[in-house]
Parts: C-alpha cells; sequence; structure tokens
C-alpha cells in the first residue's frame, strides 16, 4: 500500500492565508469550503500540461483545469508563447488596440449566433450583462437561474443573498435543483421555495 499524502505545507498556508483572506482564498472554489482539511492539497506550487503539483511536493492530474478555463493544458508553449509576446508590448491600455478586433473577427466567424463581441474582465462581468441584456431584449424584469454563475449571480437566485437589495432578489428565481442542491433540500421542498415569489 502507497504512503498517504501529507499536506503539511498546505496546512500552513492556509492558517497564514485565513489571518488576510477570507476563508483563504479569493474565490469559493478553491477555498476550504469545497475541500477537505488534512485529506486534500490547498495550495499549488506550479503546473505543467495535465500535472500540478502541490506545495508539499504531490503530484496531480488537474481535472479541475483552473475550473476549465485551461483547455489546453498548463504553460502550453503557443499560448506561453502568444502572453509573452503581447506582455512585452504592454497591457490594459486606455484606448482599444488592434488585437481587440481580430480576437473579435474570430469569434464572429466562428460561432454562428456572433454578431459581434463585448470583452469581459470575469465571469461577473459576463452574467451582469447577460442579465441585462436578456431584461432589454425581453423587457421583462424577472430572471431564472439555473446552476451556479459566479459571485455576480449568488444576489438572483442563491440561499445567500444577504448584502443584496430585496429588489433585486425578489424579481430572481431559481429553479429547484439549484435550490435543492445549495440547500440541502428534497427537490419538492425546494419547488415550493422557488414559487414563493410568483
Amino acid at each position: 500500500m502507497s504512503e498517504l499524502r501529507r499536506y503539511d505545507r498546505s496546512e500552513e498556508l492556509l492558517e497564514q492565508a485565513l489571518e488576510v483572506i477570507p476563508l483563504g482564498a479569493q474565490t469559493f472554489s478553491k477555498s476550504i469550503t469545497q475541500y477537505p482539511r488534512g485529506a486534500a492539497p490547498l495550495f499549488i506550487d506550479r503546473a505543467e500540461g495535465s500535472k500540478v503539483w502541490d506545495v508539499d511536493g504531490n503530484e496531480y492530474v488537474d481535472f479541475n483545469n483552473a475550473l476549465c478555463a485551461i483547455t489546453l493544458g498548463h504553460c502550453d508553449t503557443d499560448v506561453s508563447t502568444a502572453v509573452e509576446r503581447e506582455l512585452r508590448r504592454g497591457t490594459i491600455f486606455s484606448l482599444s488596440s488592434e488585437i481587440e478586433i481580430e480576437v473579435a473577427r474570430l469569434i464572429v466567424e466562428t460561432v454562428p449566433c456572433a454578431e459581434k463581441v463585448r470583452f469581459g474582465k470575469n465571469g461577473s462581468d459576463a452574467t451582469s450583462g447577460a442579465v441585462r441584456a436578456a431584461r432589454a431584449f425581453t423587457g421583462r424584469e424577472r430572471v431564472a437561474v439555473c446552476g451556479y454563475h459566479g459571485w455576480q449571480g449568488v444576489p438572483y437566485a442563491s440561499p445567500f443573498r444577504a448584502g443584496a437589495p430585496v429588489t433585486l432578489t425578489s424579481s430572481c428565481h431559481a429553479t429547484s435543483t439549484w435550490l435543492a442542491s445549495a440547500t440541502n433540500t428534497p427537490p419538492s421542498a425546494a419547488s415550493t421555495a422557488g414559487e414563493r415569489g410568483r
């Protein structure tokens, strides 16, 4: 039988992180809410291809792939070369750059329903834009949400609504599947809870 993996350095870093970072991580998906303490790595040191190594030297196949953002694997040579080239040209300009047109054109040519492209900095921007576009197009205020769509989506339809105005949360309704998984409530009870705002 193989020797059990150790996570001593992960635990040390977690204690340090908890002093200055809520839940010890910048996102819920990387936090201690998702991984059992003492039985899973909490900090990654490096990555290459499909593999990652934690701060204790344990090696893993990265099935999470940075929440599916790393589709070509970590440190892909072509991607790294292109990123390095652009970094040398400068980043976060105060005006548009030509590469935005090139990438937008590629997306429009590749995605049949895409007529124009607006880039976002993160998933919250994308979710917020999608909700606004849907409301503008349909003329309706209510939003149905299925699944987790990042921090921006939390006030819309999850049990974690603290800080969200009632005017926002009252016009958004979660599907029974989302409510059941988020609250550990059986689907029949969750369906009733989801229908209260109709």
